[in-house]
């Protein structure tokens, strides 16, 4: 089985009593990489091992809760000589980030491409108060966050999510998208597209203080 060849290459163990090192589970830290991603939600990984594959520099994690579109990604992420900078996540993304990772490991940059809209349970949106909260303290400073979605009103709202988790200490920044990885192309989109639905991208810088940034900083 794909699972059994291919998980202990590219799977990470989370458990509550022992969260996930990530420099470790790279072997090397933020001077030895351009990068540190985490896409929430990757499903069967075609923007993971997209990316991952064309920035060999930058390493690269994977959460889904799904086993099925893991083993996809796994494959994907295998066939694409991936197997020294991505890697994947089993679990609850929102528990994920609030009990599984290792404070000091300062993502760069975040991606939630093509969210499930949770449409009459909006408020099991990934994208809530909660999970910024857990967010923000595992964002390097001047790191990204990247939504992408066909969802009509869910920037809207993501934007007045992520305004209201802002204080005199860290603050989320609308940027240009330019200044985040440019976004491969998924099913999800050109399913999207194909229905007629209308692709909103939306970008903030995460910054801890009161400086502002341009993009390049």
């Amino acid at each position: 089985r794909v699972e059994r060849r291919l998980w202990p290459i590219f799977g990470l163990a989370f458990a509550f009593d022992r969260r996930i090192d990530l420099d470790a589970a790279f072997g090397r830290s933020a001077v030895d990489r351009s990068a540190l991603v985490l896409e929430i939600g990757c499903g069967s990984g075609e923007a993971l091992c997209s990316l991952a594959a064309s920035h060999p520099d930058a390493d690269f994690v994977g959460v889904d809760w799904f086993r099925g579109g893991l083993a996809a990604a796994m494959q994907g992420l295998d066939e694409a000589g991936a197997a020294a900078n991505a890697r994947l996540v089993r679990a609850d993304a929102a528990t994920l980030l609030r009990d599984g990772l290792e404070a000091r490991c300062a993502l760069d940059e975040v991606l939630v491409f093509f969210p499930d809209p949770w449409r009459g349970s909006e408020g099991r949106r990934i994208v809530r108060p909660e999970v910024v909260q857990s967010l923000s303290p595992l964002m390097q400073d001047g790191g990204r966050l990247h939504l992408a979605t066909d969802v009509e009103g869910y920037a809207d709202e993501a934007r007045a999510v992520l305004a209201s988790c802002c204080d005199a200490e860290a603050r989320w920044e609308e940027v240009a998208c330019d200044c985040c990885l440019p976004r491969p192309s998924t099913k999800y989109e050109r399913d999207g597209i194909a229905a007629g639905r209308g692709v909103n991208d939306v970008c903030w810088r995460f910054v801890r203080g009161s400086v502002v940034r341009g993009c390049g900083d």
